[in-house]
């Protein structure tokens, strides 16, 4: 996402508060917009539906979404990382011709798979034929909302973009009420799926747009997977681990049954995705700050090295790297820390306004420490993976899936008072393997460079 982030960038001009303030928000929606949205928006729809549905329908609505967004993840990440390198290399080279062709086609192969495996889920339940259309067409909307976002990356019109997923958030909230007052539960679980069917229009039709050129059908991105067979397991090891504890929490002794495959854990869950709204503002000033900062001197580390320049001007792109990453990620941590002190300082008065139990609270506290470090170890290993190192990045999210099934299992085990404790652990875990794998990438980053990418190619074939 740094090319967004650099066209961001220039909101925040020293002497411009209202561009200062557009940029953030900005940066907000792009970067954590359609689970945000969500968020809000579930949260809204569930304080009127608890008057309209019966207790067992309400259940049935959250499991429904909240399953169909932790599947359409999972999926989502089996394609993500290596359509997204396809992209990067795209920008890169200043190609853009095949964005929408490539994107098209995207469509057609997550509309298929996320109807095939929708399908499937829901003929375990008995449910009626409308409402499992419905949550076919929900999951599926979701899918095309995620695929989407990977191509926002070359996106220039922020202020359409933030249109669609306002646009889509309120009308998921409108025809909920609208459709749940008439229907019930396939109305309220239709005007979800309406407004998540109207975003990834929007998202789109924005695309289409700015890429007018199209063909419709592309499969040059398909070599990419071939590839880079290690990213697909990258996304699919990073997203099971983000869901694992709740997994845990959902399907081993504490977790209510809702109705056929369908698990609840309504304390966890609620106190742990309140916790995520605490680490919005990391991904946004990664996004603006954090990541352009560092890739200016990786395009010029880079450069050095085509150019041909001597060994001390090499190294000395590498120091640069080196100190943007300590400088960006310092100014990241203080804003963070602060906004995460004051959700744990001030967690009592929040959950009491919010009339949730208190007993949520330690959950929600280790939650916003666990969300903390695990923004930082995403942003650690995306680093990571501007130098194409793939295997560090595999056993990171590999350890991080493991581990937190193992932890969380074990909070589990122990007493409600651990519960959340296992998903700490395992995100300081990862996060300190994190580190300790960039930074021996960053040191060695000279050998890693000449050893195994052949960046001079190119010039030595025009000699010879």
């Amino acid at each position: 996402m740094a090319g967004i982030g650099f066209r961001l960038k220039n909101y925040f001009r020293p002497d411009d508060l209202l561009g200062k303030v557009k940029g953030t928000l900005y940066s907000i929606i792009i970067s954590s917009g359609p689970w945000l949205i969500t968020v809000l928006t579930v949260a809204s729809v569930s304080l009127y539906a608890q008057r309209q549905l019966s207790i067992n329908d309400l259940f049935i609505l959250k499991s429904i979404i909240t399953y169909t967004f932790a599947a359409s993840l999972i999926v989502f990440g089996a394609f993500e990382m290596p359509l997204t390198r396809y992209l990067s290399d795209k920008i890169y080279m200043s190609d853009y011709s095949t964005f929408s062709n490539v994107f098209f086609t995207m469509v057609i192969v997550v509309t298929i798979i996320g109807a095939f495996l929708g399908g499937v889920f829901y003929s375990y339940f008995d449910f009626s034929l409308l409402l499992r259309s419905l949550g076919v067409t929900f999951f599926v909307s979701v899918l095309l909302v995620w695929l989407s976002m990977i191509f926002l990356s070359a996106a220039k019109n922020f202020h359409q973009i933030s249109i669609s997923f306002f646009l889509g958030g309120f009308f998921s909230f409108a025809m909920s009420l609208t459709l749940g007052k008439m229907f019930d539960l396939p109305g309220f679980l239709g005007g979800f799926a309406i407004g998540q069917a109207l975003t990834a229009a929007l998202l789109a039709r924005n695309l289409v747009s700015e890429f007018p050129d199209r063909e419709y059908i592309s499969f040059e991105f398909v070599e990419y997977f071939f590839r880079n067979r290690q990213m697909i397991f990258i996304g699919l090891f990073y997203y099971i681990g983000i869901w694992m504890d709740k997994f845990v929490f959902w399907f081993m002794g504490e977790g209510k049954l809702v109705t056929g495959l369908l698990y609840t854990n309504l304390y966890y869950d609620t106190a742990i995705f309140l916790a995520y709204l605490t680490v919005v503002p990391s991904f946004a000033i990664f996004m603006v700050q954090v990541e352009t900062n560092f890739y200016i001197k990786y395009a010029y580390y880079f450069r050095t090295i085509e150019n041909r320049y001597d060994l001390n001007m090499i190294d000395s792109g590498r120091l640069e790297i080196v100190t943007s990453l300590r400088q960006a990620l310092n100014r990241l941590l203080r804003i963070q820390f602060f906004i995460t002190l004051l959700a744990w300082l001030f967690a009592e008065p929040i959950f009491k306004f919010l009339g949730l139990p208190t007993m949520m609270i330690p959950i929600f506290r280790y939650g916003s420490i666990a969300a903390f470090l695990q923004a930082l170890f995403l942003i650690l290993n995306i680093i990571h993976l501007y130098f194409k190192d793939t295997k560090p990045v595999l056993i990171n999210y590999a350890f991080f899936m493991v581990s937190n099934f193992l932890l969380s299992w074990l909070s589990l085990v122990l007493d409600f008072r651990f519960w959340g404790l296992g998903y700490l652990l395992s995100t300081l875990m990862t996060l300190v393997l994190s580190f300790v794998t960039l930074n021996k990438t960053l040191i060695s980053l000279n050998l890693f460079t000449f050893m195994r990418q052949p960046l001079t190619q190119k010039n030595y074939s025009e000699e010879l």
